[in-house]
């Protein structure tokens, strides 16, 4: 984040909390309360995700073939939530549930960046790699679903030990299904 809008941000918290300490007090107000009055959860996904997904479209132009980057979008995924196990939990948990979510900016940037799924799918259907009948958004939602599944049960549990030790498996399974050989 450039500094301005760090500081901004700073500057925003820092103003939030003295309008709720001076409505309820110090020792009545609570970390939460200042952050909804700041929407500072609704805005943790913007940079986390927009940073995954310019790496994603960066890594896209690399590689070929429709199902290779389909595994290199689970990978991506997998890696960046292991690397940030609190980004992982606050979003899986907490966000994910949460229909005023539905109406922020890191939602917007989310639903932005998982349309790179549905471009890839279509892009291979189109080079005949998938079978001309798959439905791409069924097949983005059996992979970002199952995604989900397995990254809320590893916040949770701690279970599997490594995510990205199920992006073959997956990405196999789904290619098994709707490719065209």
């Amino acid at each position: 984040m450039p500094q301005n809008k760090t500081e901004l941000r700073k500057r925003q918290i820092i103003d939030t909390a003295t309008k709720v300490f001076a409505q309820r007090g110090f020792n009545e107000t609570t970390i939460s309360e200042i952050a909804k009055a700041a929407k500072i959860l609704f805005s943790i996904p913007t940079e986390s995700s927009q940073s995954l997904f310019d790496t994603m479209a960066f890594h896209l132009k690399l590689i070929r073939g429709a199902g290779n980057k389909l595994r290199a979008i689970v990978f991506l995924f997998m890696d960046s939530y292991r690397k940030n196990p609190d980004f992982a939990s606050v979003l899986m948990l907490y966000l994910k549930h949460n229909k005023k979510f539905l109406d922020t900016e890191g939602h917007l940037t989310i639903k932005a960046g998982i349309k790179q799924i549905t471009t890839v799918i279509e892009q291979g259907i189109e080079a005949k790699e998938f079978k001309e009948d798959t439905h791409p958004y069924l097949i983005r939602s059996m992979i970002l679903g199952t995604i989900e599944h397995l990254v809320t049960n590893w916040v949770m549990t701690g279970s599997p030990d490594n995510l990205e030790e199920l992006v073959d498996p997956l990405i196999d399974t789904i290619i098994k299904g709707i490719s065209n050989t």
